[in-house]
């Protein structure tokens, strides 16, 4: 008897779903959470930018600079037993490589808002056998095609929600990050918030070396206290409860640290996959990847994919990220913190660098001679005139002022109102 065709389309949503796990491990560390800890300051809804006056740029009401000073976050030279070797061969090339745009958010079934917290963009030269991976910060400040202003975690609900663009959001995410970084991207994956823990679960867990203790402030809005989530030095084995704080905590680090974690964790999450025995865990992935994990991909491109994937040598995946030496902080009328292209110079260099960027495996690696201890006690965080935490402001559908784009060259001009809503149907 052969099968329906419903059957056949469930063994098909199957196969997809699990090729997926060996392509997208990377995906799995992706997007906030509305959970009862506080783990950042909310993004506010796009407004104009302040143009830099002569003098030094004015510290924001909040945000990190309103908060007394904590131990810093110390850097220095790499430890010496780096995993992967320096790298090899010509400079990577983006407009010669396939490039993919991988997006987490905190989207869930009830909700209808959500955030892209964590963009990141994998490029493969299949020719070199190597891949290379940019992170871009949630923070970056852009033009947003039919809209205005707005920071880029935005971008994903505005073209699914608002402008309603071909593509959806993810099509909106890649035609931003090409008109601002030069990127193009052919193709996209997005996860979910839902099935994160049980994903990291179901794989037996990941391991991560820590060269320095770990620590990152967290409220608990249960019981209103501020407590520090650390993890010893040394290697240490995650849950996925405990992987969940490590790639999402931000507060001490800041974005950009986050994001060094987030892409080690990744390698590690590709090793452990690529070392267990799936098989058995094929029910558990299943319910955490049925309504995790969306990508215009096919089965047979994302197998395709994971082949390519599974055979990549560490010293081959490089990874770096869009940081604040790149960027200039701004702030908003409305006094949010933002992040833009002062120098699209620094910007390119690192685009154009990525292949000198350590390798995806080291991305954290700290010198042990830096390391601070954690801190005894409980943090101490808010300061006077702190806001308390507090849900995303949506985008809004009012037209808003539009300056000249920080990215150009030459002198600024007065701003001229765009609607934010348009475009698509």
């Amino acid at each position: 008897m052969e099968p329906s065709h419903a059957e056949l389309d469930s063994l098909h949503t199957v196969l997809k779903r699990f090729y997926l796990l060996i392509l997208v491990a990377s995906v799995a560390v992706l997007g906030g959470c509305r959970q009862k800890v506080f783990v950042g300051l909310p993004t506010p809804e796009p407004d104009t930018i302040v143009q830099r006056p002569d003098g030094p740029v004015p510290a924001p009401p909040f945000g990190p600079h309103s908060y007394p000073p904590m131990v810093p976050v110390p850097e220095g030279p790499p430890p010496s037993d780096l995993v992967a070797a320096e790298p090899t061969g010509p400079a990577f090339v983006w407009s010669e490589t396939e490039n993919y745009l991988i997006l987490g958010t905190d989207r869930r079934p009830v909700d209808e808002t959500w955030r892209t917290d964590t963009i990141m963009v994998v490029g493969l030269d299949r020719p070199r056998q190597r891949a290379a991976v940019l992170s871009i910060p949630r923070d970056l400040y852009l033009e947003i095609p039919n809209y205005g202003y707005g920071r880029i975690n935005q971008v994903d609900y505005i073209g699914e929600r608002i402008t309603r663009v071909e593509g959806g959001g993810p099509g909106l995410v890649s035609a931003v990050i090409s008109q601002t970084l030069g990127i193009s991207t052919t193709h996209w994956v997005r996860f979910e918030m839902t099935g994160f823990k049980d994903i990291v679960d179901a794989v037996g867990g990941v391991t991560v070396q820590l060269d320095c203790p770990f620590y990152e402030p967290i409220l608990n809005l249960d019981t209103n206290s501020w407590e520090y989530f650390t993890l010893p030095a040394g290697p240490v084995h995650l849950d996925g409860e405990t992987a969940y704080w490590f790639v999402r905590l931000r507060l001490r680090e800041s974005d950009i640290g986050r994001a060094e974690r987030q892409r080690q964790f990744l390698w590690g999450l590709r090793d452990q996959v690529l070392s267990t025995n799936l098989l058995p865990q094929i029910p558990a992935l299943w319910t955490a990847f049925d309504s995790s994990i969306s990508t215009d991909l096919t089965l047979l491109q994302i197998m395709d994919l994971a082949r390519f994937g599974v055979g990549l040598d560490a010293a081959n995946v490089r990874a770096s990220g869009i940081t604040l030496r790149e960027l200039e902080s701004y702030t908003t009328e409305r006094g949010a913190a933002v992040l833009v292209i002062n120098d699209p110079q620094r910007v390119r260099n690192v685009i154009e660098g990525i292949w000198t960027a350590p390798a995806m495996a080291d991305a954290y690696r700290k010198d042990v001679n830096t390391c601070a201890p954690v801190p005894d006690g409980v943090p101490v965080i808010a300061s006077a005139g702190s806001p308390a935490p507090a849900p995303t402001p949506l985008p809004t559908e009012v037209p808003i002022l539009v300056p000249t784009p920080v990215v150009a060259e030459g002198a600024a001009v007065a701003p001229e109102p765009i609607p934010a809503s348009g475009g698509g149907g």
